[in-house]
């Protein structure tokens, strides 16, 4: 379960910026309500269960520990591998690189985490708040922001 949740962290994300005006914004950020899976017409109340939803599952903290129990799990079932030929001092070298390894790929993978934690809390900071949410549904009815890559700005069939 934990290798789906690393892969959709292998995506880059475009986020919105969580201070200043909306309208100085770089035209091709992501859509807050595309970051929570809704539809422009969603509800407060749909707004807040989706963020609640995404919140839960892409917490950092949560995410890090089901990602250290699936490490544990996979050296447990490796059993170890040892051949049982060669120095103690070379094993103790192998299973300290291999330690640092887990390290580093657990740095890189709570990174991403945080990264794709931070746009959801953005997204529902845009879209909770009546004015930014006004100021945002504005700015995206006449084009300033894409709706994905692939739509080649075409905004005539906009709300």
């Amino acid at each position: 379960p934990i290798q789906v949740i690393i892969s959709l962290y292998s995506i880059p994300y475009r986020t919105m910026p969580s201070s200043s005006s909306l309208s100085s914004s770089n035209p091709h950020k992501k859509d807050p309500y595309q970051t929570l899976g809704l539809s422009h017409d969603a509800s407060a109340a749909q707004i807040k269960a989706a963020y609640r939803r995404l919140a839960l599952c892409h917490h950092p903290d949560r995410l890090s520990a089901l990602f250290r129990r699936q490490q544990q799990q996979q050296r447990a079932g490796s059993g170890g591998g040892g051949d049982g030929v060669g120095s103690s001092e070379t094993k103790t070298k192998r299973l300290e690189e291999e330690e640092e390894e887990a390290r580093e790929e657990e740095a890189k993978f709570f990174r991403d985490a945080t990264d794709k934690f931070s746009e959801i809390t953005t997204a529902y900071g845009i879209l909770s708040d009546p004015v930014k949410k006004k100021e945002y549904d504005h700015l995206y009815k006449f084009g300033a922001f894409d709706d994905d890559d692939n739509n080649n700005n075409n905004h005539e069939n906009r709300p």
